[in-house]
């Protein structure tokens, strides 16, 4: 009688599940996922029988909104939006930064560097990212019936936080554009001040507002 397997199979997925997005599938070993673990390669292939079983089932394409978001449903509209909104970019960018670095690691591995599959059905009316984008408007709806947050649009205010938030993870995850990362903590303070203070000092909001009026009729006709 074997000796019973010292981790559990949903340890070994999570971790097979970091190690991969991490090295890529070619420079993974089982030692490195058993090391990860504190067991042999022995106890890994108790669960899978290999490699790119492992892999597979480590690395099939799955999302689920992450907890900051879904606590944001029950986040209590008179709270201080920069402490709300801080606490959803401090969880959401870790979790965006390594959903894409699994999906790479996936679609490097089959060879398909032309396309990029996402880990869910985009059209679909319940996707993690459409849910999840009703929340966040929600909370912004809420916020500003609640006299803390002075938006006339709640929607239109959860994509222009969002795109702040998924334009740090591209910087840093897909295009690269910095030599080091821009410490999170500090785009996060940057954002807030942005939100709370305005960066704009000409003009004023209600001219902005004509122009673009403006500008929609001409182009109607």
């Amino acid at each position: 009688m074997g000796r019973p397997p010292r981790i559990t199979r949903l340890q070994l997925l999570e971790c097979a599940r970091d190690v991969f997005a991490a090295k890529g599938f070619e420079a993974t070993t089982l030692a490195d996922i058993a090391r990860e673990l504190g067991v042999t390669p022995a106890a890994v292939l108790r669960h899978v029988p290999s490699k790119q079983a492992l892999f597979n089932e480590a690395m099939r394409p799955t999302m689920a909104l992450p907890q900051c978001i879904l606590d944001l449903r029950s986040t209590d509209a008179g709270s201080d939006p920069r402490v709300v909104l801080r606490r959803v970019a401090e969880g959401w960018v870790p979790f965006a930064q390594t959903t894409i670095a699994q999906n790479i690691a996936v679609q490097l591995h089959a060879r398909s560097r032309s396309t990029f599959t996402l880990p869910f059905d985009a059209g679909a009316e319940d996707s993690p990212p459409r849910r999840g984008l009703r929340i966040i408007t929600d909370y912004f709806r809420r916020a500003s019936k609640a006299g803390v947050i002075r938006v006339d649009d709640p929607r239109a205010a959860a994509l222009l936080f969002m795109s702040s938030l998924v334009g740090y993870v591209f910087i840093h995850q897909i295009v690269r554009a910095v030599p080091r990362p821009y410490p999170l903590p500090d785009y996060i303070d940057a954002l807030l001040d942005l939100w709370t203070g305005g960066a704009i000092t000409g003009g004023t909001r209600a001219r902005t507002k004509r122009v673009v009026r403006t500008a929609r009729g001409a182009d109607r006709r």
